[in-house]
């Protein structure tokens, strides 16, 4: 679930052609009953480095679903340390968290970003789908605003999500639009490229994972539709199981690359009674 700079949602949507529009939303969005909810914890490694200013980086992310009835209540932890090529060390702080409503209809979202020496951004709003598809967005910060998003725009875990029915499906790419919270400017265009399914994994964490499958998926994060020419703000590859759980993951941040390997993996408990208002 990180933004241009620190993208990762349980990023989680479903099939529009590789160019085209995305379709309503009422057929992008696959019933979210697969979901379990969990915490999981991450160690991150660096993996690779490019011409820039970064010669290191490393750190660790802690993400979590609970269930809260109707709607799905997520957060995500990320803290990075980067080190320049002038010696120069830096400690960033991503702090993310949405309510999701089950139907696909709202998202409520904060992300807040600080750094060592003060330096903080905050975006924060919710998000309403409309009758005819398209998802009107008002944000309470970084100023107040209100944006309309085309129909098809997915929410984070609607995403994943449709990720995993298309690779079920046999798809090999789709490019849906995802809004996040995580940007002040709109919703991001994706475009996924799906390496593979496995139907029965073997070396997740927990004992039960031979009875999920996994889709392989690359998913190439832009600030706008035109792309011509131009390189993506992110670049997250992934094992997105059908239960909502990532396992394998590896981050590209331009300069470089990160490596993420889940170190813990608890069950939390399903709703059972109640409702959350989104």
């Amino acid at each position: 679930m990180p933004r241009a700079g620190f993208r990762w949602c349980a990023v989680l949507v479903l099939g529009v052609g590789c160019a085209g529009e995305p379709r309503a939303a009422s057929a992008a969005i696959p019933a979210p009953a697969t979901i379990v909810p969990h915490a999981a914890s991450y160690e991150l490694s660096l993996a690779s480095i490019r011409p820039g200013d970064t010669i290191d980086a490393a750190g660790e992310m802690a993400f979590s679903i609970a269930d809260e009835c109707d709607a799905w209540s997520t957060s995500q932890h990320l803290h990075m340390r980067t080190v320049s090529r002038e010696g120069d060390a830096l400690d960033t702080v991503s702090d993310y968290a949405t309510l999701e409503s089950k139907d696909g209809r709202h998202l409520t979202f904060v992300d807040v970003q600080h750094a060592a020496g003060g330096d903080q951004s905050r975006v924060a709003g919710t998000a309403d789908r409309m009758k005819d598809g398209r998802v009107v967005v008002r944000f309470t910060a970084p100023s107040v605003k209100q944006m309309t998003l085309p129909k098809g725009t997915l929410f984070p875990l609607a995403h994943t999500l449709a990720i995993v029915t298309a690779a079920r499906a046999g798809a090999k790419a789709l490019s849906p639009f995802l809004f996040d919270g995580t940007s002040a400017d709109g919703a991001f265009y994706t475009y996924v490229t799906i390496q593979g399914w496995i139907p029965g994994v073997t070396d997740r964490l927990d004992k039960r994972s031979a009875t999920h499958g996994a889709a392989l998926a690359h998913i190439a994060f832009y600030a706008r539709d035109d792309r011509v020419g131009m390189l993506p703000d992110f670049e997250l590859a992934s094992r997105f199981f059908d239960d909502g759980v990532t396992d394998h993951l590896k981050m590209d941040f331009g300069d470089f690359v990160l490596d993420g390997r889940m170190t813990k993996l608890i069950p939390r408990r399903r709703c059972h009674s109640g409702s959350a208002t989104p």
